[in-house]
């Protein structure tokens, strides 16, 4: 998106991609006193309310966007708001008049679920491919074709990536298994190292130094020993890193540079594997038990890693699963297969679920995950015969050793992954897309931002790109008194307070505190534009922060919140008064008497905990007794002395 924007500038209109970024402020965002039923009301009733507020700024940016929509046509949007893949559902009528973008900024407002669909569409047209993810790095190809003695060849692996095992079979292929040295970096290693690098390049070796960013301090010397090198001419220096921000420039400007990682999809990530395990390989004994094994390691591994997707409903946390991994199952497969005794599957269950992938995971809900794939796909009635089960109720695998017949069984795969592969619910994908598109924005603002001198005092500038922040500010806080409040006018919690109102007090106080400091910060800034302070090392830092369209440190420490500033104002804003909302209704005794909204909190899990310490107290029973018990349905839980309604949940899986 970012290079379509630097060179296609003509598709976007005025004010649109800074809409797209939220990095815009319209007179919507500042109606605070407006009523989410009120706002409602003005949009149609297919509409949903989540979506409103987001509907109404496309409105207040772009009316004349906005009036060509047609949206009070309900037969005519009735399918757009349920369709799987609504991205290509908009109404002909509508999309003939707006332009691709503009159906972009359509998606984001009211269907945010697709906008990353959405937006490779987008992407995709304009720039005139078929897909966005670059093509499978061949590294016999890579060698063939662009590598030379004298140019390192950088490799920047990302987590469960390693390219060791396919460069170490690369290189017994080209120059002998003798002839290649690998040396993984660490302490101790450097002067190794370097003697390796001169006996390599003197006698025509291939030499690969894994892992440089655990020593980015001794690269330069690497660097000046590279340049020192009379290289033979079949030497060849391969260097393998994760991305750091400090790796040297000079060298890598002076390296051929490839991205190795785990490509996004499941049939993607099979080709790979079978790009790497050559037509010999899975040929071996010409057993077609053995291949259909092969294949089944091999899809378990694609699925097992992308179901990192959709953490924490895939798995509860990120499992570096690599392929040394899918190396090391693959070893015992062909052991296994050796003979002409039936495979022993349990085997098979055990070794992978307690040493080879199992030993990764921590998490005994995780583990009953990846147990349940093994016993899924390793078994009778998907291996071993042809008229079985289908793996994974999908692929029917070929019966024979042919490498061939394997790859065409992958090509016949979808190009996009539904979560059912995943044995994930289908409306899990919703919350991974919105999850994503959040993450893509946030690159988009840093990317676009401009670069902005730490040192530097720029008044035009400062004035410039700064009054937006300061003019929403000053009218989020119009008719509030919380700004101007003396600390003593803040009540503070007491010892004998119920733990309930003990917990909203200090919320309270802690944001009242937080948004006292953000409007010092600002009033300072404000006041070095003018010229009636002098300008401090803290000003300076929260201003560039500012210019960077990022929220300030020394704010953040207090509360993360969302990333962009423009919506950090308004949530910090919105917080400060809804729990002050929060301490009348508890101060009242009609906290628990109506549904509570925990977003509206600073700390929603201490108020949880408040509410069990609350329960405790009441039923003068110990803390550690009490069960977390939930309830759907409007229905009371029995015999709880304190429940409470939750609403505003988004509820997934």
């Amino acid at each position: 998106l970012h290079l379509v924007n630097g060179m296609h500038p003509e598709l976007f209109q005025e004010k649109e991609f800074e809409l797209f970024t939220g990095q815009i402020v319209t007179d919507t965002m500042l109606r605070r006193q407006e009523s989410q039923q009120a706002l409602m009301e003005q949009y149609p009733s297919w509409v949903p309310g989540e979506q409103v507020p987001g509907l109404a700024l496309l409105e207040s940016a772009l009316p004349g966007v906005y009036s060509l929509l047609q949206l009070q046509d309900n037969q005519l949007w009735s399918n757009f708001m349920t369709a799987k893949e609504c991205e290509k559902e908009i109404p002909r009528s509508v999309s003939s008049q707006i332009s691709p973008f503009q159906q972009v900024l359509l998606i984001q407002a009211l269907r945010p679920d697709r906008l990353v669909s959405s937006m490779q569409l987008f992407a995709q047209r304009v720039l005139g491919v078929r897909e966005l993810s670059p093509p499978l790095v061949n590294l016999k190809r890579l060698y063939q074709e662009q590598t030379r003695p004298e140019e390192p060849i950088l490799v920047l692996i990302s987590a469960g990536s390693d390219v060791s095992q396919e460069l170490e079979e690369l290189a017994g292929s080209v120059v002998g298994a003798r002839n290649y040295v690998q040396v993984a970096m660490g302490q101790g290693q450097a002067e190794h190292a370097v003697r390796q690098l001169k006996e390599c390049a003197l006698k025509g070796m291939w030499l690969c130094l894994k892992n440089l960013h655990l020593v980015i301090a001794w690269v330069p010397v690497l660097e000046k020993e590279i340049n020192s090198l009379k290289p033979h001419k079949n030497f060849r220096l391969w260097l393998t890193a994760e991305p750091h921000l400090k790796f040297p420039l000079v060298l890598l400007e002076s390296s051929l540079k490839v991205t190795y990682e785990s490509p996004p999809g499941v049939k993607k990530n099979l080709l790979r594997t079978y790009e790497a395990w050559t037509p010999e390989f899975i040929e071996k004994g010409h057993q077609p038990v053995r291949a259909q094994a092969l294949f089944a390691l091999a899809w378990f591994h694609a699925i097992i890693q992308e179901r990192r997707n959709y953490i924490p409903s895939g798995w509860t946390k990120f499992y570096e699963f690599s392929t040394a991994d899918l190396r090391s199952g693959a070893d015992i497969i062909d052991r296994l297969c050796r003979g002409t005794g039936s495979i022993q599957w349990d085997f098979i269950h055990g070794l992978f679920e307690n040493a080879v992938f199992g030993g990764r995971i921590d998490n005994n809900y995780d583990l009953e995950v990846l147990r349940s794939y093994l016993y899924q796909y390793f078994e009778r009635d998907v291996l071993g015969g042809k008229g079985r089960r289908k793996l994974a109720g999908l692929v029917e695998l070929p019966m024979s050793v042919n490498h061939k017949d394997y790859v065409k069984a992958i090509s016949s795969l979808p190009e996009t992954d539904s979560p059912l592969i995943f044995n994930l619910p289908q409306n899990i994908d919703r919350s991974q897309q919105e999850s994503v598109a959040k993450g893509v924005l946030a690159q988009l603002v840093v990317v676009t931002r401009p670069e902005v001198e730490d040192e530097q005092f720029d008044k035009n500038r400062w004035t410039k790109d700064l009054s937006p922040f300061l003019h929403l500010w000053k009218r989020l806080n119009q008719g509030s008194d919380l700004v101007k409040l003396a600390p003593e006018q803040i009540p503070a919690p007491k010892e004998d307070d119920p733990p309930l109102l003990a917990f909203l007090l200090q919320e309270r106080q802690s944001a009242i505190l937080l948004l006292q400091k953000v409007h010092g910060d600002l009033s300072k800034i404000s006041r070095v534009i003018r010229g009636s302070i002098l300008l401090t090392t803290d000003v300076r830092a929260n201003a560039n922060s500012l210019l960077k369209h990022e929220v300030p440190a020394a704010w953040t420490k207090k509360w993360e919140g969302p990333m962009a500033p423009i919506r950090w104002f308004r949530s910090l804003v919105a917080k400060c008064v809804a729990v002050g909302g929060w301490v009348e209704r508890c101060q009242a005794g009609s906290l628990l008497s109506s549904p509570a909204d925990l977003s509206e909190l600073f700390n929603p899990a201490v108020f949880l905990n408040a509410l069990r310490q609350e329960t405790a107290r009441r039923l003068n029973q110990p803390i550690n007794s009490l069960v977390f018990v939930s309830q759907w349905g409007g229905s009371t839980v029995r015999k709880a002395s304190c429940p409470v309604v939750i609403e505003g949940l988004m509820i997934e899986g």
